[in-house]
């Protein structure tokens, strides 16, 4: 049944991400189009991460004590809303609302039944590395075949490829309704309030008893810097750099290309001396990316974005490690509430900077910021050693 469930869940996230994808490449010019200034871009993705940070963790103490695949199913049914709002309405306040069901979306999804194939495979004692190798290079290639599709039919149909999204979305329910089967006692019928704030206390003990998943979360939390400042500006900083927005999505593909190959490397066979040289490397290239210089700032930020994907991918790895099976979902939302409170704060800092910075001189300096905040986290706090 495992096996079955893993191939169910390979599917159903493969026509998700193909789905959710559909705007990546293009989401800038398409919010510009609706009326929206950088700056108010900018507050959409604020108020999406606000609206995660507020239900992350009661959604995933919620997985933890009902069943993950009908949490999925909701969450499903919210990311339709959210398309439905994009495709229908254009002004500032709609595209909030939409932000904001995306967020919900996204707190229901989040520790649902990749947290219980997790558990599973754990108990199984099968190559946990390989699995979540193979689930991210599937998102990767789905976000480079749905950016790819969105970008074409951008060009034809505007804001109409949301339909497409909407259709793949009810695609991806009805896969895990047939093809997931759940166990028999994965999840606690009883759903009283005494019993959340057992589960709540539970989970925070495991985090104050275990100093590796302490350290493992404050590593998630300096990554944000990155990654927050690459999704939100990147569209905006190679326009500014003079690429033109028909060919942006090829730029989406590279950076998703990146990422596969780099889950062929394994992360269990990471190397400190390689990371902490790598981060020196990358901080003495970084004001590259200031340069107009075609193969510089192209190269330089392809690097960075190979670079960071690993990074992630070895810290998820060594928390999903760690982490007990009872929690896992409690756990899992909280690492993600604390991190989108640093994407808060980082999308809100960027929405000011915007003010009297370009894209080109912010990007540049969040990347800094972020290799010497990671090395020296690196270098005192070890998170890798066992």
């Amino acid at each position: 049944m495992l096996r079955k469930n893993i191939l169910a869940y390979y599917g159903a996230n493969f026509l998700l991400i193909i789905a959710q994808s559909l705007p990546h490449a293009i989401l800038t010019p398409l919010l510009l189009s609706k009326g929206l200034s950088l700056s108010e871009i900018l507050l959409v993705q604020t108020f999406f991460s606000f609206c995660v940070l507020v239900a992350e963790y009661p959604s995933g103490v919620l997985a933890d004590l009902m069943s993950r695949k009908n949490l999925f199913l909701v969450s499903n049914a919210f990311l339709i809303a959210s398309f439905s709002l994009v495709l229908f309405f254009d002004s500032f306040i709609f595209m909030l609302l939409a932000w904001g069901l995306y967020g919900l979306y996204s707190t229901c999804s989040s520790g649902t039944i990749e947290a219980s194939l997790i558990t599973d495979i754990k108990e199984n004692k099968k190559d946990l590395s390989k699995f979540l190798a193979k689930n991210n290079q599937i998102t990767y290639l789905g976000m480079i075949i749905g950016s790819s599709l969105g970008s074409f039919l951008y060009l034809k149909v505007h804001a109409m490829l949301y339909i497409v999204g909407i259709f793949l979305i009810m695609l991806c329910a009805l896969t895990i309704v047939f093809y997931f089967k759940e166990k028999e006692g994965d999840f606690k019928s009883q759903k009283s309030l005494k019993l959340l704030k057992e589960q709540v206390k539970g989970s925070l003990k495991e985090l104050k008893d275990n100093p590796k998943l302490k350290i493992l979360l404050v590593g998630h939390l300096i990554t944000p810097v990155f990654f927050m400042s690459h999704f939100q500006m990147w569209q905006a900083y190679f326009l500014k750099q003079g690429v033109k927005e028909q060919y942006l999505f090829v730029f989406y593909i590279a950076f998703q290309v990146i990422s596969i190959l780099i889950h062929f490397l394994k992360a269990k066979n990471y190397s400190q001396k390689i990371a902490l040289s790598s981060l020196l490397v990358l901080l003495g290239v970084s004001p590259l990316l200031l340069s107009n210089i075609p193969y510089c700032f192209i190269g330089v930020y392809a690097l960075m974005v190979a670079f960071f994907a690993y990074m992630s991918y070895c810290l998820g790895y060594q928390f999903s490690k760690f982490v007990s099976k009872n929690n896992i979902s409690s756990l899992s939302s909280l690492l993600s509430s604390c991190v989108r409170v640093v994407s808060v704060l980082i999308l809100s800092l960027s929405s000011l900077e915007l003010r009297y910075f370009s894209p080109l001189t912010i990007i540049t300096m969040h990347f800094a910021l972020t290799l010497i905040t990671l090395f020296f986290f690196l270098y005192k706090a070890k998170p890798f050693d066992e």
